[in-house]
């Protein structure tokens, strides 16, 4: 059974003057790295809301291993980290993972003992105690993913999970997810570094204009940012 699969999904804005999403087909294997490519104004974000039930009124068929969504079981078992950091900057990274864990109605066994887990993960057990608003780039990206992890999806959506950070912390959250998908968790990888695509994909999706453009094994790319660019153009995407 494959985690994901998205089937001639259809979505436009109130007022777009075209759509965000035409008729967008994709399928993630069950334990895969899955790469989801595009320029701006490709409709990444917008397929994450949907599949993440953020957005309605589309048309197509969204499924979660199997069930069609939006369905509570299927939601629950979806860890999101959005490209916005997604914290409360006025708590402590364990106050986050609590409020966090709470909101996922985890009890507080199942928050204590997942919290010492996804801090190891991210490499920020000695700061657990510290307020948010002290945190580097790069540490609150990784408390936004350990905010993702905490109740243990089986399927992880990643939205440019390492804009903006410090190479450490990037190379620390590229060895996390890696270690991740090895365990058997599935990953979707939303993200603008070509680099980063191809080191940890082993599938790739591109999308360009809502559309999907090329669907199929990363094997098959000698050069990712060549083929990126060839498929969608050098002119600049400010939309």
């Amino acid at each position: 059974m494959n985690a994901l699969d998205v089937a001639s999904v259809t979505f436009r804005y109130n007022g777009a003057p075209a759509c965000a999403l035409d008729r967008f087909s994709l399928s993630v294997a069950d334990g895969r790295m899955h790469a989801l490519l595009g320029p701006n104004g490709a409709g990444k974000s917008t397929l994450m809301r949907i599949i993440t039930g953020q957005l309605r009124g589309y048309t197509g068929d969204v499924r979660v291993y199997g069930r069609p969504m939006p369905d509570r079981d299927a939601l629950v078992s979806i860890g999101f980290a959005p490209q916005p950091i997604s914290l409360y900057t006025g708590l402590t990274a364990r106050e986050n993972l609590r409020f966090f864990g709470a909101m996922a109605r985890l009890s507080d066994a199942d928050i204590a003992a997942r919290s010492e887990a996804v801090l190891a993960q991210t490499g920020l057990s000695d700061h657990s105690e510290e307020m948010v608003s002290t945190f580097s780039g790069g540490m609150q990206r990784r408390l936004n993913l350990a905010v993702a992890l905490l109740h243990a999806p089986g399927l992880l959506l990643l939205d440019e999970p390492t804009v903006g950070v410090d190479p450490q912390s990037r190379n620390h959250i590229y060895e996390t997810l890696a270690a991740l998908n090895a365990s058997g968790m599935t990953i979707v990888l939303c993200t603008h570094v070509m680099e980063e695509a191809q080191r940890l994909c082993s599938a790739v999706t591109l999308a360009d204009r809502g559309a999907v453009i090329f669907d199929g094994a990363m094997s098959e790319i000698d050069h990712l940012e060549k083929f990126f660019l060839e498929q969608t153009g050098r002119g600049l995407r400010d939309d």
